[in-house]
């Protein structure tokens, strides 16, 4: 995985063991001692903003269709950083479980960034993963 690519998960399971599809966006190219840190992508609004940009007190990012791959308005959530390790990132694509729909443009990805840098729900970890 790379940094930037919105990766298609077929069946990503969530941390009270239900599983679903699910779109990924990659903020970091991660180590043999480092971690993958990736973001959910949902088109579902939910009393969210629309407009464009970031939102890093609520933590999400909006970013609006043909601004980049995404062709609904969808909102990048930071309230949930999931952190992948090589090993588990093998093992999801040897199952076929991943596959890489799209890479975002560098001021997308870098925006997303830059915002998520400033939410209160992102450890000093993965702020190390950042750059």
């Amino acid at each position: 995985m790379k940094r930037g690519e919105v990766i298609f998960s077929k069946r990503f399971t969530f941390p009270d063991g239900g599983a679903s599809e699910k779109l990924l966006v990659v903020l970091n190219e991660a180590t043999v001692t480092t971690h993958y840190l990736l973001l959910l992508a949902t088109s579902q609004q939910r009393k969210k903003k629309s407009d464009p940009g970031c939102y890093a007190k609520d933590n999400y990012y909006v970013i609006h269709p043909k601004t980049d791959w995404f062709n609904k308005v969808t909102w990048i959530m930071f309230d949930r950083v999931i952190e992948y390790d090589f090993a588990r990132e093998l093992s999801e694509h040897f199952k076929g479980n991943l596959e890489t729909m799209a890479i975002l443009k560098e001021n997308t990805i870098r925006a997303i960034i830059n915002c998520i840098k400033q939410s209160d729900d992102i450890t000093p970890y993965q702020l190390s993963l950042l750059k």
